[in-house]
């Protein structure tokens, strides 16, 4: 059950490529008790990937196995400060903003 967002945000922005997948989260590591992250792609596609813990996250499984999120498009994730959520773009070079939600 999600809990209520009862703590702080912090706001990022990130230039996500093809050929790296980065971490989702503004500082190095994730905001402590986060609960959601948001994220809006400002100009075109990303993958957003939920990785698993024990594996290698590459450009390959992010783009074959992440869920497409859609240029302008803003949607919010269930992501606890323990799980990595990765982005990548699907052309180019694609600014995201995000916001991470305790």
């Amino acid at each position: 059950m999600l809990q209520p967002l009862d703590g702080p945000s912090r706001q990022f922005q990130i230039t996500a490529n093809t050929t790296t997948p980065q971490e989702l989260k503004r500082d190095a590591s994730a905001l402590e008790e986060r609960k959601v992250i948001t994220v809006q792609a400002i100009d075109g596609k990303i993958w957003i990937y939920f990785a698993d813990e024990t594996e290698t996250v590459t450009a390959g499984n992010v783009s074959s196995k992440g869920f497409l999120h859609f240029s302008k498009g803003k949607e919010t994730y269930e992501a606890s400060n323990t799980q990595k959520v990765y982005i990548l773009a699907f052309a180019g070079t694609v600014d995201v903003r995000g916001a991470e939600r305790a």
